[in-house]
């Protein structure tokens, strides 16, 4: 008696955990990632025994030779046993990780999470609420929180893993390995054992077999430690969340093409390095990097870095922060009678009109003498050498140059557009129009462009 209760308290605890923090409805479809592993098989007989309708999802990942086909045969035969739906998904991934230039880790969770997002996607359109269920456990949570430590990371990477996040659900995060291995054990269930977790190079194993990096030699229960500091950050981790907003408003200001930082402002903050880090990691920069953005502080303008994302570039007295965008901009001919355009994120609209005050000081307002435009009208990024007269001067001025007279940063620079008639500059966008093509207060075909 004694024995088959021991058998049954995971699954009581199991169902137990499901029923106070529901991780999905009635109704909903369950999709589990299955490697073939302890932990995943286990969730499957954990999920079958419990009655919930469930479907099977297998990647292969090709990295094993036989042994990555002989697991996908196992899974196979598992949903077979179980009479469930598979779907299987093999990978080249020795070729992805020189097309996405990534180690064999992080291509594998790339793909991994790439197909799962297709599967929720196609279910989603055959009018199925789908979630993808993960495996990892009590002892995964751990080795995250324990990694993060030794990375580095913000008061959100003391947290751990969360139990449900985007479309993706962690039911086993309450329970550690040596309960699912018992529950495995009793009722007799196979698992087939992944070769590389004996390897070194794998950060994780080596967290996994130094318990949290070799504290629980020291420290027995680092383990429950870990758990319970991960749920008291989780609560200070709402009180610096509603400061940490506050703060950042007074710092971080939208500007055209992305984000400024008044300098001064900033390096009076307190406590910097965390302000620094909280701001900046949003753009894919990590602690190593804001080392080096401090140095912009009382750097000369114009200097820069960058993340894989984003670049922060000295301005006088502001950082500022933009996407690097790989888009390329193209030509955008306007033929007479057009009243909408696009170019890049922006948009322009055209329309023929009478007005009384030709002074307009609305620098995204372009009234245009409708006599000297020649159509097509061409919409295009800026380039070198392009001139023009700028209003109420007789003289021609570069482009370039006025630009940087009136102090526009590189980020803006480089977004700058021009709206051309006949190879002649009619308005640099957003900023000046020409003095060829201001209205005359006699004229009667007035164009009026919006940016």
């Amino acid at each position: 008696m004694i024995q088959e209760n021991k058998e049954k308290n995971l699954e009581y605890a199991f169902n137990a955990a499901i029923a106070s923090t529901p991780l999905w409805k009635q109704g909903d479809l369950l999709l589990l990632a299955c490697s073939g592993g302890l932990d995943s098989v286990v969730l499957a007989w954990l999920l079958k025994n419990s009655g919930f309708d469930f479907e099977i999802m297998h990647c292969n990942f090709k990295l094993r030779d036989i042994e990555s086909d002989q697991d996908e045969n196992f899974v196979r035969s598992l949903a077979a046993e179980m009479n469930k739906i598979i779907h299987v998904k093999s990978f080249d991934t020795k070729e992805e990780m020189v097309v996405l230039g990534k180690g064999v880790q992080e291509t594998a969770r790339i793909l991994r999470y790439r197909w799962f997002e297709e599967i929720i996607l196609a279910k989603k359109s055959a009018g199925k609420n789908s979630w993808v269920l993960l495996a990892h456990h009590l002892d995964d949570q751990v080795e995250t929180i324990a990694m993060n430590f030794f990375r580095g990371t913000g008061i959100a990477g003391m947290l751990g893993m969360k139990p449900k996040l985007s479309n993706l659900v962690r039911p086993l995060l309450p329970f550690s390995r040596a309960q699912i291995k018992e529950y495995a054990h009793a009722h007799s269930i196979k698992w087939v054992e992944d070769s590389s977790n004996a390897e070194d190079h794998y950060t994780r194993n080596h967290f996994r077999r130094g318990g949290g990096g070799g504290g629980g030699e020291i420290f027995p229960e680092v383990d429950h430690n870990l758990i319970g500091n991960a749920k008291r950050f989780a609560e200070i981790n709402i009180i610096y969340q509603l400061h940490l907003e506050k703060t950042i408003d007074k710092l971080l200001f939208n500007m055209e093409g992305g984000w400024k930082i008044p300098i001064k402002k900033l390096m009076f903050t307190v406590p910097l390095d965390t302000i620094m880090y909280e701001i900046f990691s949003r753009f894919g920069f990590s602690v190593d990097h804001c080392i080096e953005i401090k140095k912009l502080f009382i750097a000369s303008t114009g200097r820069s870095m960058q993340s894989h994302s984003h670049a922060v570039l000295k301005n006088r007295e502001w950082l500022l922060i933009s996407p690097l965008s790989e888009v390329k901009h193209k030509l955008v001919v306007i033929e007479d009678g057009i009243s909408e355009v696009t170019f890049g994120n922006d948009q322009m609209t055209i329309e023929k009109v009478v007005v009384e005050d030709i002074n307009v000081t609305d620098p995204q307002i372009a009234l245009i003498n409708g006599r000297e435009l020649a159509y097509p009208l061409v919409l295009r990024p800026w380039k070198q050498g392009d001139y023009f007269y700028p209003l109420g001067m007789k003289k021609k001025k570069k482009v370039s140059r006025f630009m940087t007279d009136i102090k526009l940063s590189k980020f803006e620079k480089d977004q700058q557009w021009v709206l051309e008639s006949n190879k002649r500059i009619v308005w640099v966008v957003g900023r000046r129009i020409d003095d060829r093509f201001k209205v005359k207060e006699h004229d009667a075909q007035v164009v009026k462009f919006r940016y």
